[in-house]
């Protein structure tokens, strides 16, 4: 079994990123903007879909040179949970991508069984991914159902966002997720491997973890490379060696389609390349 590098134990130096160690940095991802000199900044997120023996192998690559992020459990294979409540409209023009929603999607994603809950806006052009996110208490929640929004509370652009877009939850969507933080050619580079997908139909903003459910993507993980401006070359090696292809997986539409939602809406033939998590 590959035993994987944990700074905190093995008294390795991880490099800093802005001044910060990847432990301090948390959950964030190379696709979050929100500081300064952002605006002209570029991230990429690039997805593939592994077997586990592929999986396995890429995580041999970036260990010693990426580490574990500070979330993970021992205990689920250093993995933690993610879920996320995936909103659209009741006419899902978010799945059809209408114009005017086909770029962004807004969530409420919770690390953890009970951890940390933010509101985010992901908004993805091709490969190119931009993230904003708040942290909000998890009782705020149910203020997104209010038909008017206080700007006064955190999540205030949030709940704007869902009463012009006459955003709804639709489903809970949750994963284990393995993910390696650091830096390469000097810059933040992120590598996830989600596992166990499951969803389940909500009407509710608490973004409570989906306990048992058939996987949508079974015997399969899907993995990301995570990064600004251009690919590492940790990351382009990775691909050569192993000849892996970019694939198209988007959770959300995968579960509107398992769950008989989609009816005569777009097929997977007509998404092309432009699926989203």
């Amino acid at each position: 079994m590959l035993k994987f590098s944990d700074p905190a134990k093995d008294g390795v130096v991880v490099p800093t990123i802005g001044g910060r160690a990847p432990a301090a940095v948390l959950l964030e991802s190379p696709s979050l903007f929100g500081g300064a000199g952002d605006d002209d900044a570029t991230a990429y997120e690039v997805k593939f879909v592994l077997t586990e023996g592929q999986a396995a192998e890429v995580a041999a690559r970036v260990n010693g040179k990426l580490f574990l992020d500070p979330f993970a459990d021992p205990a689920m294979g250093h993995a933690y949970l993610t879920t996320s409540v995936y909103t659209d409209t009741p006419a899902f023009d978010v799945f059809r991508r209408t114009e005017g929603y086909d770029r962004d999607k807004f969530r409420v994603r919770r690390y953890g069984a009970d951890g940390p809950v933010f509101v985010e806006r992901k908004a993805k052009n091709g490969e190119k991914v931009r993230k904003h996110r708040e942290r909000i208490d998890v009782t705020a929640v149910a203020d997104f159902s209010a038909p008017v929004c206080s700007g006064e509370r955190a999540g205030g652009w949030f709940h704007r966002q869902l009463r012009e877009k006459l955003l709804k939850p639709v489903c809970r969507i949750t994963y284990e997720r393995v993910a390696f933080l650091g830096t390469a050619d000097g810059t933040t580079a992120r590598l996830t491997f989600d596992r166990n997908i499951r969803g389940a139909l909500t009407t509710d903003w608490v973004p409570n973890a989906v306990e048992t459910a058939a996987p949508l993507l079974a015997n399969r993980v899907v993995c990301e490379f995570k990064f600004r401006t251009a690919m590492p070359a940790l990351f382009r090696g990775i691909v050569a060696d192993l000849k892996l292809a970019p694939a198209s997986f988007s959770k959300y539409r995968v579960f509107v389609k398992s769950a008989g939602l989609s009816g005569g809406l777009p097929t997977a033939e007509a998404e092309g390349s432009r699926a989203d998590g």
